[in-house]
């Protein structure tokens, strides 16, 4: 264990520190966004990468956010349920779906605050090649040592479904 006044333990303080004024702040900026426009996080960034960048398809916005496209999929999914994307065939490939916003969603994006996502990755983008590294490989240490896999993660503060419950093996009712 460090002595409390050593390198160590003002590192470990200091980085922890930044992590809590880090998710903090990204934490309050998500529940302003959603507060504001009725939408999550993860879904005004993808509505915001399609009105700058004009139809996508489910890959492109998924490079756009840095993750799988399954992971994207799943937000593009409920976009087009809750009437903010529409899908349409890609006019040069007819096997491509396109993604474009509907009025609402136009309405939402003209109005609406910077993500959390969009400020993250241009924080990102500003960092030296050894600090993108050093961070890195910090937070996978961190991931290790909290015995968290790394898996493939949601989109940031985008809300998933729980996974349905298995069905419990409980006696049926008799009728």
């Amino acid at each position: 264990m460090p002595l409390p006044h050593s390198p160590l333990t003002r590192a470990r303080a200091d980085g922890l520190a930044a992590l809590r004024v880090l998710v903090g702040a990204l934490s309050h900026s998500a529940r302003a966004v959603e507060q504001r426009t009725g939408v999550t996080n993860a879904q005004l960034f993808l509505l915001q990468q399609i009105a700058e960048h004009g139809p996508q398809s489910v890959g492109e916005l998924a490079a756009r956010a840095q993750t799988q496209a399954s992971t994207a999929s799943i937000v593009v999914s409920r976009l087009v349920v809750a009437g903010l994307l529409r899908k349409d065939r890609a006019s040069d490939d007819a096997r491509r779906v396109s993604l474009s916003l509907t009025p609402a969603a136009r309405r939402i994006v003209r109005f609406a605050p910077t993500p959390p996502t969009a400020l993250l990755l241009g924080a990102f983008d500003r960092l030296t090649p050894a600090e993108t590294r050093a961070l890195a490989a910090g937070l996978r240490a961190v991931l290790r040592e909290m015995h968290l896999p790394e898996s493939e993660p949601s989109l940031l503060f985008e809300h998933t479904a729980p996974r349905r419950a298995r069905r419990t093996l409980a006696p049926r009712r008799a009728k």
